[in-house]
């Protein structure tokens, strides 16, 4: 799907407020509440928009820590921690990368005991690294730089 600076626009707009009615984002960007919604339907269907959720402060429902770990396996282990990641409920992110770790997991954890358990648990097909987040200072939304695109 190709994307028009209405598009744009509007996964701005949702990113930053999905709560938002679709008859006032319509109002911001120049379009009816009826074309507003076809647009967003047609984002859905195409896969651009993949849902929509709730950021939940973690240390407001007792996860106090969070974990960077680093994973370094081989090959024939990838599809396994693909698997275990998935059963793992302090996992929040699994990314597969390129370099000397295969795997960069960030976990959220409620106590060391638990950090522990993770990293047990972790280290059963290949080594890993862990580093404790100690803060997050810049958290972003995809930019989509709408204002550069010629409008279509």
């Amino acid at each position: 799907m190709e994307l028009d600076k209405k598009d744009r626009l509007i996964l701005e707009a949702l990113q930053a407020d999905a709560r938002q009615s679709l008859a006032a984002l319509g109002k911001r960007i120049g379009l009816s509440q009826p074309a507003m919604s076809e647009r967003v339907r047609k984002l859905e269907d195409a896969g651009v928009i993949e849902g929509y959720g709730a950021r939940v402060n973690l240390r407001a429902v007792g996860v106090g820590l969070q974990a960077i770990i680093h994973i370094e396996t081989t090959h024939a282990h990838i599809q396994k921690y693909v698997k275990l990641f998935e059963t793992m409920p302090e996992v929040l992110m699994a990314d597969r990368v390129t370099g000397e770790h295969c795997f960069i997991v960030r976990c959220a954890i409620a106590d060391p005991a638990d950090l522990e358990r993770v990293v047990d648990t972790l280290a059963a097909h290949g080594s890993v690294t862990t580093s404790l987040v100690l803060s997050s200072p810049v958290r972003k939304t995809v930019t989509i730089q709408a204002a550069r695109l010629p409008v279509k």
